[in-house]
Formats: structure tokens, sequence, C-alpha cells
């Protein structure tokens, strides 16, 4: 376990410096669009952290697969360890991430509420399960799918670590192709609309059940890859 810990403390101090990069930039962004919403009448914004926080996750975990697997088997890490301190890393980063975004959301609705800023609007999951807690609602629909999305990226890095390309394309195109299908397009429209209506926040716990799942094609795979010589 200890062995697990330390990898987990290499790969994180390697995603330090462009966690604090994403950070800065978007709080810079979302600094100007608010300053520029004060000072222009009738000027709307609609600023979305969310969408920002789950490609940085997908990118991030996707790199650490693609870059990291075969420096740490090499020096002497076994395959298991890798993947689980891929994994432990991958949720703290998760967590961090959903965290600082929930400050920064009480932080913005509390400065719109005590300057009256009217035409700013920070989106957040809350808007949409009205009959839940701000708090609540933001963290659990967050991290749910922040951890789906970082189980996909490592399976599609890994995929792109066994077949190049044609590993994670192929996936891909095949998930393109299945939600295409009448039928599986219809009863998706049809579990989003229930989920909407009941206020259902339940029913995202299935996405930490996919991402199980996908974390343990992500362990068969990496134990029939050939390791790469760099």
């Amino acid at each position: 376990m200890n062995r697990v810990l330390t990898a987990k403390k290499i790969l994180e101090v390697r995603n330090i410096k462009t966690q604090s990069i994403f950070w800065g930039f978007l709080l810079l962004f979302l600094t100007l669009s608010l300053i520029l919403t004060v000072t222009v009448n009738n000027f709307t914004t609609q600023f979305t952290n969310n969408v920002a926080i789950y490609i940085f996750l997908a990118i991030s975990s996707y790199v650490l697969m693609r870059k990291h697997f075969n420096y740490c088997i090499h020096f002497g890490l076994t395959r298991s360890e890798f993947i689980k301190a891929s994994i432990l890393s991958r949720i703290q980063n998760v967590i961090v991430m959903v965290l600082i975004n929930i400050i920064i959301l009480v932080i913005v609705n509390q400065l719109k509420t005590s300057f009256s800023i009217q035409h700013f609007n920070l989106f957040n999951w809350s808007s949409i399960f009205t009959n839940h807690s701000l708090i609540v609602t933001n963290i659990w629909v967050d991290f749910c799918i922040g951890v789906l999305v970082s189980s996909a990226a490592l399976l599609s890095g890994a995929l792109y670590y066994k077949w190049g390309l044609v590993g994670p394309i192929s996936v891909s195109v095949v998930i393109v192709l299945s939600a295409s299908l009448p039928f599986i397009r219809s009863n998706l429209f049809d579990f989003f609309l229930e989920v909407y209506e009941q206020q259902a926040l339940a029913s995202f716990g299935w996405l930490l059940i996919v991402s199980i799942i996908l974390w343990a094609c992500t362990y068969l795979l990496l134990n029939k890859v050939d390791l790469k010589r760099e």
C-alpha cells in the first residue's frame, strides 16, 4: 500500500502545475466576465465552470495514462499498483476540483446578492434540481460526472497505449453510432427526463458504477499490453 501511495504522490506532483494554470486562467476569465457584466449595461453573461472542469479532468487523466504508465512500470511499479495509484489520484483530483468549484460558486452568488448584479449567471446544477441544496447538489453531480469522465479518459489512454489512435477512435465511433440508434436514443431521453421530473439526484450514482466497470476494463487491458521502449 505504501508503494501505491508513493506512486500516487508522484502522479499528483506532475499534475499540480497544470491544475494551477487551469484555475488561474479560469478565475481570470471569470473575473473579467463579471467586471464586463457590471460595467456594460444590458450585457448578460452565462459562465459555465463545470464543462471546463470536465474537459480538464478528461485531458489530464488521458495524459496521465499515456505519459506515465511506461515511466512508472520501468521504475519498478507493478501494473496493479499503477492502476490503484491512478484511480486514487483521479478521485482525489476530482474531489479537489469539485470543492474549489463550489467555493467559487458560493462566493460569486454572495457577490451577486451583495452588489445586486442581475445579468451574470454562473451555471450550477441546483438551478435544474431545485428541490435540493445548492452545495450538496453541485458537489454530488460534479463528483459523479467528474469520476466518470476521468475513468473514461484513463481507459481511452490505455487504448491509445495499446493500439494507437485506432483504439480510442474506434470506441468513440461505436459510442456515437450506438447513441444514434432510435431505441437507445429514446430510452436515454426518457431516462434523463425522468431524472429531471423526479429530481432524482440518486440516479447519478449509476455513473459511479459505470466508472468502476471502466476501471476494471483499464486494468484488464493494461495487464495484457506490452511495454514500449522509450
